[in-house]
């Protein structure tokens, strides 16, 4: 497996709050901030990668997902304090209100009788995981003061309490973590079908690679037996053999590159399929849950795409040796070298009946 980009693309150095687009690319926050200030057209810009067309969303640049998959040192990140602001850097995290405390508000929370009991940990222990989803915190464009919370079915958008209180009050919703964790089954769903689809591309290159093997054996077989001849007679029929050679490195080369095509296929494919069915084994297993409903249609999209396409079919005939050696006939000298096939009747790369030389 490649190992992850360490590096933005842009400013070629390692990434610093790497914020990932639909297509899949991750850039530093400033970085694409300043790429989408020069290159916005109507809501949208290219991927500096890619090319791909994305939408800004509302939020802007900084609404997007931060990619918290690449290691780019998180434990040495600092964290807000949540009760008295930027002012105060968290050093500590209670797990029972899901807030970050510096030590001075930590000391007031371990001594008030309402939170004593309240499990602190210190946010250097924490995991990467647990890290990224305490970066990730939405707060609504609407309400910047209150966490989205909620999921609108009805409008199929992410919304707040003050939200479903005031414009989606007779809207059915679900929490956030119902309504990700249904959407999580979706996804599993989908990665079991993808897994499915990596078993079917990993025979189809495992039989990819036995037909080269085969073709190039039953090429050097072919060579072999002209060469036999070829000692007998290499003065008299020296262009002769040479002639036939080339007509059979010429039904081989054909044929293998037609093989080449078809394992380009199936490697292509393949990739499609399995970086996939990685970001979906990422976002499920690491992402929050505004991660899956936001990223999860359209890695769904994907996967879909992949999972309906056909899979690459090739069949491979080569129904007699190209070349079969003659008894040697001095009065029929020019024919000795043998008799070579005619190559429209030997090779096939579609569905027809076999021979005890078909692969």
């Amino acid at each position: 497996m490649a190992a992850r980009q360490q590096k933005c693309s842009i400013c070629k150095d390692s990434f610093k709050n790497p914020k990932l687009i639909s297509c899949h690319h991750s850039f530093c926050l400033t970085c694409l901030e300043d790429h989408v200030r020069a290159n916005l057209r109507n809501g949208i810009f290219n991927c500096p990668i890619c090319s791909t067309s994305v939408e800004l969303p509302e939020g802007g640049v900084l609404s997007l997902q931060s990619n918290f998959y690449i290691d780019d040192t998180v434990a040495g990140e600092k964290f807000d304090c949540d009760l008295c602001g930027p002012k105060n850097v968290a050093c500590n995290r209670c797990l029972d209100c899901e807030e970050n405390l510096c030590q001075t508000c930590c000391y007031g929370h371990e001594k008030s009788k309402a939170s004593r009991h309240h499990k602190i940990s210190d946010l250097g222990t924490l995991d990467k995981a647990t890290k990224g989803k305490i970066r990730q915190r939405i707060f609504c464009d609407q309400h910047p003061e209150d966490e989205i919370r909620l999921f609108c079915r009805n409008c199929k958008v992410l919304i707040c309490l003050m939200c479903k209180a005031v414009n989606h009050e007779n809207h059915t919703s679900r929490t956030v973590a119902d309504y990700a964790s249904e959407m999580k089954k979706t996804l599993q769903n989908k990665k079991d079908k993808c897994s499915d689809k990596l078993r079917r591309m990993n025979d189809s290159k495992a039989m990819a690679d036995e037909l080269d093997r085969k073709i190039n054996d039953a090429e050097r077989e072919e060579i072999k037996a002209v060469e036999e001849q070829h000692s007998q007679l290499k003065k008299v029929l020296e262009e002769e053999v040479a002639n036939v050679k080339g007509r059979i490195k010429q039904v081989y080369h054909n044929l293998r590159q037609q093989i080449a095509v078809f394992k380009k296929c199936v490697e292509e494919e393949y990739l499609i399929c399995y970086n996939a069915q990685e970001n979906l084994q990422k976002i499920t297993d690491q992402g929050t849950d505004i991660d899956i409903i936001k990223n999860g249609p359209n890695l769904e999209h994907i996967i879909s795409a992949s999972i309906s396409k056909t899979d690459p079919t090739h069949t491979t005939v080569l129904t007699n040796n190209l070349f079969s050696p003659a008894p040697i006939d001095a009065r029929k000298l020019i024919s000795f070298i043998g008799i070579l096939q005619d190559s429209t009747d030997v090779v096939s790369i579609t569905s027809r009946k076999t021979s005890s030389h078909c692969f």
